[in-house]
């Protein structure tokens, strides 16, 4: 045992402008000129950003009413936030979040029976009986568990477990197959392509990711609605359940 060589772990995960002293003039010149780029890019992706696009995003900051899922906003103006300087993969991926975080509210909600009084010791502790049970669990297993309480009818714990498998799985493990699925071409392809092998290449990661950008673009705002609306639907139909127990 003693000769078995150690396995270095993450051997070059430092390898990067770190081969620079930190005493050495060009790094820090090199480094200034970096951020000044930055920082110049930055203020032009944010202004353009507002300019262009705040109009367009600027409803779904305050057109919705939390009165149940409070703790969602941080999360609905992240989403928009990503939408207005462009960034739309990162607002799909949060926006899963927050339909994943909004079925295990409902839940919690739901076994709780009422809404929380932070002076009452007896409800704090059954809030953090239901966080504990749901918190942990998966999201097709929450969906099915909405339509046993009759949070979600059949119908709908069908539609919103195949949306998961596009958007939230789809993009939360990267997966074209799911992405894409059902989706014609969202790249030009150029006629009279000569190159035999031309469908193979098609199917190259790097294609591929070119077709998810451009789904996203296509369909990130599509999806915070869809979500929101989803979103009001489950505070309702708490409601509804509480007035019924």
């Amino acid at each position: 045992m003693d000769n078995v060589k150690k396995i270095e772990k993450w051997k070059y995960k430092n390898n990067g402008l770190k081969s620079f002293k930190n005493d050495d003039e060009e790094f820090k010149e090199l480094s200034e000129t970096i951020d000044s780029a930055n920082k110049d890019d930055l203020r032009e992706i944010f202004d353009n950003g507002l300019e262009a696009r705040y109009e367009q995003y600027k409803n779904y900051l305050y057109g919705y009413n939390l009165f149940l899922f409070r703790d969602l906003e941080r999360h609905i103006k992240d989403s928009v936030n990503c939408l207005i300087i462009d960034a739309y993969i990162p607002s799909i991926t949060n926006t899963n979040l927050l339909l994943e975080r909004a079925l295990k509210l409902a839940l919690i909600q739901f076994e709780v029976g009422t809404v929380v009084d932070y002076n009452d010791e007896e409800i704090i502790k059954k809030y953090l009986q239901a966080d504990k049970k749901y918190a942990g669990k998966s999201m097709d297993r929450n969906i099915q568990t909405c339509k046993k309480h009759k949070i979600l009818n059949e119908e709908e714990a069908n539609e919103l477990t195949k949306y998961k498998l596009k958007f939230r799985d789809g993009f939360s493990h990267f997966t074209p197959v799911h992405v894409l699925g059902g989706e014609e071409s969202l790249i030009s392809i150029p006629l009279g392509q000569p190159d035999a092998d031309f469908e193979k290449k098609l199917k190259m990661p790097s294609y591929q990711s070119m077709q998810v950008i451009h789904f996203a673009i296509k369909n990130a705002e599509n999806h915070l609605a869809y979500v929101l609306d989803i979103v009001n639907h489950l505070q309702h139909k708490v409601l509804e359940q509480f007035s019924k127990k």
